[in-house]
């Protein structure tokens, strides 16, 4: 089924087909609308794709999707019964499906149906090794925020308690052996601006993970900027000190980024680094230089247009 076809028979049952713009939202990596394809998909292979509550609960199950959250379940249901409510769909259908998103929660069916929706969900682990290890490579983007260390103890205890019969063996064993690619971004970042940003999505197509630490130096302001919200799902952590100590608290190996502007800041940060190595010379930095576009933004000059209210253009949401 294509996203059209999807678009076409929302509309047909009464449901506006801009919930599918959820699904594109910045912090998703698995739960997207390729995850809706794949699960409808499934259910075509198991003859029951023409079920207009399979379909709809395959729509809104994750239309609600925040990794920090423990109640997306819950408010994907509450989502559906609004859009519900619009439609001119039966008392019953909205009841099934409604339960149907909940027992997603924890994959306990409520209903024949229902259990063939939960096994559809879980279908990917059935899945072969090349995809089921991109699945996990997507699962461990969505669940960035948290530090590595946490994240591959209970992610092991999460594929265990899914692992019948050994068919996640291999998943498990990469999870346990695979060492991501794990980058540390230092500033003040006051603000994080939309040339940082640029530097970060660069950093990101290098490495697994990058984590953003925001630094206190005792030469620059305060940091009184709130945190992007386009950021909010990275892991996000706070230093004060020398960098080099800072580095030091990790217990996995980890790269310094750098972001350049400019060949000013390129002389500034190659002092910077003759300090860094002499400091701790094992230390692995990578310099990134932000794009044309960005090159002449900074905190500081953002600051001074904040006081003429013309600042707004330069900031992340």
């Amino acid at each position: 089924m294509t996203i059209q076809e999807i678009q076409n028979r929302l509309q047909q049952l009464s449901f506006d087909p801009k919930v599918l713009e959820r699904y594109n939202e910045h912090h998703r990596y698995y739960h997207t609308l390729d995850h809706v394809l794949y699960l409808l998909d499934v259910l075509e292979k198991k003859n029951v794709q023409s079920d207009d509550e399979l379909f709809l609960t395959t729509i809104f199950h994750d239309a609600v999707y925040d990794p920090k959250s423990n109640t997306n379940e819950d408010d994907s249901a509450v989502l559906f019964k609004r859009e519900a409510a619009k439609s001119k769909l039966n008392d019953t259908s909205v009841k099934n499906i409604e339960q149907m998103i909940l027992d997603t929660k924890h994959h306990k069916a409520s209903s024949d149906k229902s259990k063939l929706f939960i096994e559809a969900d879980l279908n990917i682990f059935n899945e072969d090794d090349a995809m089921l290890f991109e699945y996990e490579k997507q699962i461990f983007k969505e669940f960035q925020f948290v530090d590595y260390k946490q994240y591959k103890e209970k992610r092991i205890a999460v594929l265990e308690h899914f692992n019948t019969n050994g068919k996640l063996n291999s998943l498990i064993s990469f999870v346990k052996n695979v060492q991501p690619k794990i980058a540390l971004f230092p500033g003040s970042f006051n603000p994080f601006h939309k040339g940082h940003y640029n530097v970060l999505k660069k950093a990101e197509r290098i490495f697994d993970k990058v984590i953003i630490a925001f630094g206190k130096n005792p030469d620059k302001t305060i940091r009184t900027w709130d945190v992007p919200k386009t950021i909010q799902n990275r892991q996000l952590t706070e230093y004060e000190g020398l960098l080099t100590d800072f580095v030091e608290t990790f217990d996995y190996d980890i790269v310094v980024i750098r972001g350049l502007r400019n060949s000013t800041d390129f002389q500034y940060e190659q002092n910077q680094y003759r300090y860094i190595q002499e400091l701790k010379p094992t230390i692995k930095i990578v310099s990134v230089f932000c794009d044309k576009e960005f090159e002449h933004i900074s905190s500081s000059g953002i600051r001074t247009l904040e006081k003429y209210n013309k600042h707004q253009n330069y900031l992340l949401d």
